[in-house]
């Protein structure tokens, strides 16, 4: 019995998984990415701003850059 937990962790009982959350990190940061082209194309200068400052919080944060660098 304790062999078959042996590997398991906890994400194995109901926690999410890092797989989701980087998964829904990267869609974030290709929406971000499409908001800023339209933004620019719009000459929307300030919500660029905006977006940027988005952009640069959402994969500057310490877990992307160690998912990143793994």
């Amino acid at each position: 019995m304790k062999a078959m937990f042996a590997n398991m962790t906890v994400a194995d009982f109901g926690g999410h998984s890092n797989r989701q959350a980087r998964a829904a990190e990267r869609r974030r940061v290709h929406w971000l990415f499409g908001e800023i082209q339209i933004a620019i194309h719009d000459g929307d200068h300030v919500r660029v701003d905006y977006l940027m400052r988005e952009l640069a919080a959402a994969t500057g944060r310490e877990e992307h850059l160690r998912a990143s660098s793994a």
